[in-house]
């Protein structure tokens, strides 16, 4: 009589890596598809002395799949998982929604024999992750307040999430230096690692985008969102009206009501979001360059990016008195009124030819490369817990 065979189901193939730098897991509030911000310069940065899987933010519909992909030199993206939708909304769903990427990500740790050196948190809403992935230590990168970017019906929820991620995390850091008075109260101050630029991808050697060159000179450029929440177009319109012999040269995303005060201007020149690879060429055209945000209000604790975007281009900088930028002053002008504004202006563009002056802004920004900032975050990892 044949013998009767029972098949047993199969155990989980298990492939160890060869590469045994150890993990970095970060959960990001902004997605890698948008690859020109801190977070990603940073996860770059990390791949020194690990690998990174950098988990995108969740989205509005439910992700019951852990989908991954290479994106670089020791660098993986990942869909974020999510059973629900609303969870930025809902704090339940968000909770369930953490456990459960947090549960998908251990079993793709467990297929690869792998396990987390460092779990880093940019998104408060990921809060709950930590203590789920084993990871030997936490890091918290506060980029913004996210509280500051919903209705306020839900900034107590968002609020509770910052406090959570700080609770959960063995360092903190943030990326201006008015930030931390923004925080929840710490036993230890968090340590600033302020933002950088790429000096290579803003380097002044390079084309121009053709199109500016119709344009009535001197041109004044800024790159970012014109909205009501940073950008004071009032400030900028003020200005463009007292010099209509100056070309203001906006680029990136705008609203309806923060382009408002600039729409009937004909020396204000609006350009909808371009590319980041685009972004170099039109600031090169331009003679000076602006940062005009609103101070006083909910943000302005940023530490614009920019602002070394511009000095690696070696143009002038004028800028409104954000607390973050006041130490650069000297290197770039700060001015917070239209008239103190438009004067700076008129300094900067006496100037902007002046290649010693060029040559100061580079090394400045070179000073504070995403590279400089690597070495400084590698410094402070390797006091952390292994």
């Amino acid at each position: 009589m044949a013998e009767q065979l029972t098949r047993q189901p199969a155990a989980p193939t298990v492939v160890a890596s060869a590469d045994d730098r150890g993990w970095v897991v970060v959960f990001s509030a902004t997605p890698w598809a948008n690859g020109a911000h801190r977070q990603h310069a940073l996860a770059r940065e990390l791949t020194v002395d690990h690998r990174v899987l950098f988990v995108d933010p969740t989205g509005h519909r439910p992700r019951w799949r852990v989908r991954v992909r290479q994106v670089a030199d020791g660098l993986w993206q990942c869909a974020g998982p999510a059973l629900l939708p609303f969870g930025r909304h809902l704090p339940p769903v968000n909770r369930a929604n953490r456990w459960f990427a947090a549960l998908l990500l251990r079993r793709w740790f467990r297929r690869r024999a792998d396990s987390v050196r460092l779990l880093w948190l940019d998104e408060d809403l990921a809060a709950p992750v930590a203590g789920r992935l084993d990871a030997a230590a936490v890091v918290y990168d506060a980029t913004d307040l996210d509280w500051t970017f919903t209705r306020r019906w839900n900034r107590r929820h968002l609020r509770r999430a910052l406090r959570s991620a700080v609770g959960a995390a063995d360092l903190v850091l943030a990326s201006s230096s008015a930030l931390p008075e923004r925080m929840p109260a710490l036993d230890s101050a968090p340590v600033v690692l302020p933002n950088g630029c790429d000096p290579q991808h803003f380097s002044p050697d390079g084309p121009v985008a053709p199109w500016l060159t119709g344009l009535r000179r001197p041109l004044v450029g800024y790159s970012g969102a014109v909205d009501t929440r940073a950008f004071d177009a009032d400030l900028v319109a003020a200005v463009a009206r007292a010099h209509p012999e100056w070309t203001f040269v906006l680029i990136g995303p705008s609203t309806r009501a923060g382009r408002a005060p600039l729409t009937h201007l004909s020396n204000v020149e609006l350009v909808d979001a371009v590319g980041y690879s685009d972004v170099p060429g039109i600031l090169r055209a331009c003679d000076v360059t602006i940062i005009p945000y609103r101070v006083g209000g909910l943000v302005d604790y940023v530490h614009p990016k920019k602002c070394y975007e511009y000095l690696a281009l070696g143009k002038p900088v004028v800028a409104t008195p954000l607390p973050a930028l006041r130490a650069l002053e000297g290197t770039i002008a700060l001015a917070g009124d239209p008239h103190s504004f438009a004067a700076a202006l008129s300094d900067a563009l006496a100037e902007a030819g002046a290649p010693e002056q060029a040559a100061r802004r580079r090394a400045v920004a070179a000073r504070n490369s995403w590279s400089a900032r690597g070495v400084q975050l590698r410094s402070l990892l390797a006091g952390l817990p292994r």
